[in-house]
């Protein structure tokens, strides 16, 4: 229940800072990179109170996402080509990109490490909630099979976004060959930034966040009323279709930068 709470909340507060003057940005639905999988995360990392509350044992299935996603979500940086575009707008015009950088929009609308320590601070709550009240077990049951899981489709994600990667190499290699050679690095550059990008590159990975956000949104929402569907059962792992979309996260993760 908390975790609805906090997604009515953020998301009157994203709504409200997205229609506001100046909220509209590159990025999913015109919000800042960043805010659907930082929201997403917080929901995950706040759904263990549901159950301290409720006095029950937190699922294995539900403790391993956490760690996943916390330690992805702290791991991630911005993509090489925003990277780019700054390193461009900083020799071209240095005083604008220090007067830009104090405007530029962070996930959920948010200070800059805002999301981060909020997890943080979500996650020592959490420990001292559960140590100060019903302690609650943990559970870690299939464990071997669950990581097992999540490094398969977290490398698959990782293996597909260094494909995509790849192939964007190979593409901007045959375009910096076709340039005129009196170009300088920095013309180079520029020229690459100005050229129209793929429909996945502008809008893709976008729909892919929402996608996401929906499937973690839909499986929170199973496991607070309890419905799901069993896709396996064996005797030493079992695995039902709320719990296939949460290790999808994984996969997710993998693929994003």
């Amino acid at each position: 229940m908390i975790s609805f709470i906090l997604l009515a909340i953020f998301g009157i507060w994203v709504l409200i800072m997205r229609f506001s003057e100046g909220g509209k940005v590159e990025g999913p639905l015109g919000m800042p990179r960043g805010t659907i999988r930082g929201l997403s995360t917080i929901l995950l990392v706040a759904f263990p109170f549901g159950y301290i509350l409720r006095n029950e044992a937190i699922p294995s299935l539900i403790v391993n996402v956490i760690f996943v996603v916390v330690a992805f979500y702290f791991e991630a940086r911005k993509s090489e080509q925003e990277k780019i575009k700054r390193f461009v707008e900083e020799i071209k015009r240095p005083d604008f990109y220090i007067q830009d950088s104090t405007k530029q929009k962070m996930p959920l609308y948010l200070p800059k490490y805002s999301v981060r320590f909020l997890l943080v601070l979500m996650l020592i709550i959490t420990l001292i909630a559960n140590y100060a009240g019903p302690h609650v077990p943990f559970e870690v049951t299939n464990t071997i099979f669950d990581l097992l899981i999540i490094i398969i489709l977290f490398i698959i994600g990782a293996s597909l976004r260094s494909i995509t990667h790849s192939r964007e190499n190979k593409r901007m290699k045959n375009r910096i060959a076709n340039m005129d050679a009196s170009l300088s690095e920095l013309e180079i550059i520029e020229k690459l930034l100005l050229e129209e990008t793929s429909w996945w590159k502008r809008k893709g990975r976008n729909i892919l966040s929402v996608i996401m956000f929906i499937i973690v949104v839909t499986s929170l929402i199973c496991f607070t009323f309890e419905w799901d569907l069993a896709i396996f059962d064996l005797p030493d792992y079992s695995l039902t279709l709320v719990g296939f979309l949460l290790l999808l996260i994984n996969a997710y993760y993998g693929f994003r930068d």
